[in-house]
């Protein structure tokens, strides 16, 4: 873990010698770069037979792999958006979804998570929940409170004691093949759900509620769904309800009207 990356390739070079002076050199290269992608679960490198588009690898070329992840998860300090936001219960991954449209992509990749794509319109999810536990309880080369946190975002949109989004995950988990214990990684209180408790992925849950909050409903469906804003919602229903009250009676009363001139011209 504290090895530097020139240290490594030195060791594993004297391995493959017969190889350097054909392609040694970028076989020791991705080695290196695979062993640590199925560490840490980040796409480290360009590996020649692996390409995701839309997909970027953070590059380690030089030093340790700590410093490498400090420098990309690490507490980034103040936040620069200045949004204010607030995470309430209906913030769920199953709500991002149905309400806001976004399509969910469960990814095996780390530094995704959270992460909007295709002009968000699509929200990847880090789903290896295992992974973290496990991690969590060893030495690792991710900053401190680091994997606590990336649980902590998991609990917060698959709450574990909420019925829907438990049942709705369990869907997802049968169709994709996902970690069942992502949605076993606990339930956040009001306190919990503050945005100030995320340091790691503040920025992107802020971007990512900020999207939720002004996503319009497009589908009646959505319409149904939509329980955020309770006053538009009944208004926009009981409106709703009362044009197709209004429509129904003005069809009974054309298909009676209809009725009437015909008895008139043929009384019997």
């Amino acid at each position: 873990m504290n090895a530097r990356r020139h240290d490594l390739k030195d060791s594993l070079s004297v391995l493959v010698v017969d190889l350097v002076e054909r392609d040694g050199d970028t076989l020791v290269c991705e080695a290196i770069d695979l062993a640590a992608r199925l560490w840490i679960m980040v796409d480290i490198g360009q590996l020649s037979w692996g390409f995701v588009p839309g997909q970027k690898s953070m590059q380690w070329e030089d030093g340790k792999l700590t410093e490498l992840l400090h420098n990309r998860f690490g507490d980034p300090g103040p936040s620069k958006l200045g949004i204010r936001v607030k995470l309430e219960r209906l913030f769920t991954a199953r709500n991002l979804e149905r309400i806001a449209g976004l399509q969910i992509v469960w990814t095996s990749n780390l530094s995704d998570h959270l992460k909007l794509k295709d002009d968000d319109t699509r929200v990847a999810i880090f789903y290896h929940a295992t992974f973290l536990k496990h991690h969590n309880k060893e030495c690792h080369p991710f900053p401190p409170g680091f994997f606590e946190e990336t649980e902590r975002t998991l609990a917060l949109l698959i709450p574990q004691y909420d019925i829907n989004s438990t049942r709705w995950f369990k869907i997802q988990q049968r169709k994709f093949g996902l970690d069942y214990m992502a949605s076993s990684t606990g339930h956040l209180t009001t306190e919990e759900r503050q945005i100030e408790n995320f340091v790691f992925w503040h920025d992107r849950l802020c971007i990512l509620k900020q999207v939720f909050d002004e996503a319009e409903p497009g589908t009646i469906a959505q319409w149904w769904c939509d329980r955020r804003r309770r006053v538009q919602w009944y208004t926009f229903w009981v409106a709703a309800l009362v044009l197709a009250l209004t429509i129904f009676f003005g069809m009974i009363q054309c298909v009676e009207g209809g009725l009437q001139v015909y008895k008139a011209y043929y009384p019997s």
